[in-house]
This record gives C-alpha cells, sequence and structure tokens, in this order.
C-alpha cells in the first residue's frame, strides 16, 4: 500500500550571524515533530508581498532579539523530503549575510524555536543541525567551522 503524502512548497529566508568563533543559531522546539532539537540559523517563511530580506529582518527579532540589517544574498538552495506526518515538503530558501544593529540576544521561546545561542565552531561538528542548513555553513563557513 503507498502512503500519499500533501505536498507543501515553502519559501524561507535564514541569515548568518558570526563572530571570529562562533556563529548565532537557533533550535528548533516541539512543536516541529521531525526536527525537534535540531539546530539551524535564524530565519523563517516569507509571507505573501514580504521580500525576502524583510523576511530575515523580522525573524531575527523574533527568533534571538536582535535588530539586524540584511546584507548581500549568500546562497539560494532547496531541499525536498517526505515527513513523518505526510507531508511531501519542498522549500527553497534565500541566504544573506547580517550585521546587527541594536538589541540583545534573549534565548528564544518564539514559534517555533526554543533556543537561540552562539555556537562555537569547534562545536558545529557534533550539533544535530538541519541537512541543509549544514550544507549551507559547510560552504560559507568551511574549514573555519570544521566542516569541511
Amino acid at each position: 500500500m503507498t502512503t500519499a503524502y500533501e505536498p507543501l512548497q515553502r519559501f524561507a529566508s535564514y541569515g548568518i550571524l558570526r563572530r571570529p568563533d562562533a556563529v548565532l543559531m537557533v533550535r528548533i522546539g516541539p512543536s516541529s515533530k521531525d526536527d525537534h532539537g535540531r539546530w539551524m540559523l535564524p530565519g523563517g517563511k516569507v509571507e505573501h508581498g514580504e521580500h525576502p530580506r524583510d523576511t530575515v529582518v523580522r525573524e531575527f527579532k523574533e527568533e534571538t532579539g536582535f535588530d539586524v540589517a540584511a546584507g548581500r544574498l549568500l546562497d539560494l538552495d532547496a531541499e525536498h523530503r517526505l515527513l513523518s506526518i505526510g507531508i511531501d515538503f519542498h522549500a527553497v530558501f534565500a541566504l544573506y549575510e547580517i550585521e546587527v544593529t541594536g538589541g540583545e540576544l534573549t534565548h528564544g521561546g518564539h514559534g517555533g524555536v526554543d533556543a537561540s545561542a552562539w555556537i562555537p565552531f569547534s562545536d558545529l561538528a557534533g550539533l544535530p543541525i538541519l541537512p541543509p542548513i549544514r550544507d549551507a555553513l559547510r560552504r560559507h563557513l568551511g574549514p573555519v567551522a570544521g566542516l569541511g
């Protein structure tokens, strides 16, 4: 018997904010059955009519407490996977360079995020990170982050 999966398309925008020895990441909360406890970059769904740059600025404030400016577009990527809840999930995401303009780091608790933290590069290799985010970190932080 074949399981029917409901298609879900999502466009999202994320940002990389780094220090010389760490990157800011957020942990996915329990509302996500498949990804609870995994880490990702701050960001989220682009709302109808919203520019992806505005999305990442809004999501950074909500998830981390930081006011930010979105710099250059670093990447455009996609993922496709079947979720255990019967969803055929396809996501396309933009990745921006981020600069802090104000605010203070909060520790999550917004929407689907239950933590935000500076993750030392030395800890990234052993951290449960969403695969497309790990790939993006590998491309943009590379050897400095111990990701190859």
